[in-house]
């Protein structure tokens, strides 16, 4: 403030002229407030715009860093249409089966043989 007092009022009034002279001219058919108002208002709505933007993204980022599981189905929403000739369970796939018969019923191996010899027959 003292360097104001200091200088010459010709300098203080040239350089507020500079200042106001920036400046868009003064509309007086404006009602600035109401402008104002619709600025704050329009800039709160982007705000809020680029947060939802920002949060979706952080979402798809944690998304792309951690896929999720893949959901395995229920026992009950599998259609079992391969069935054991030996026990009769039944279950959803053919590997499934083919394990289930290796490990519940393995064959002896003469019996084994014996069945690839009849298969190659013509």
């Amino acid at each position: 403030m003292n360097q104001l007092n200091d200088q010459n009022p010709n300098q203080i009034f040239s350089i507020l002229g500079s200042a106001v002279s920036q400046c868009p001219n003064y509309d007086s058919k404006l009602n600035y407030l109401l402008e104002s108002r619709k600025i704050f208002l329009f800039n709160q709505v982007l705000q809020q715009q680029i947060q939802f933007i920002k949060d979706k993204n952080s979402l798809l980022n944690q998304q792309l860093i951690q896929p999720q599981k893949k959901q395995r189905r229920k026992a009950n929403e599998i259609s079992k249409i391969y069935k054991c000739t030996q026990c009769e369970k039944s279950y959803g796939s053919e590997a499934s089966l083919n394990l289930h018969s290796k490990l519940k019923h393995p064959m002896i191996e003469s019996e084994s043989k014996t069945q690839i010899e009849h298969s190659f027959q013509i």
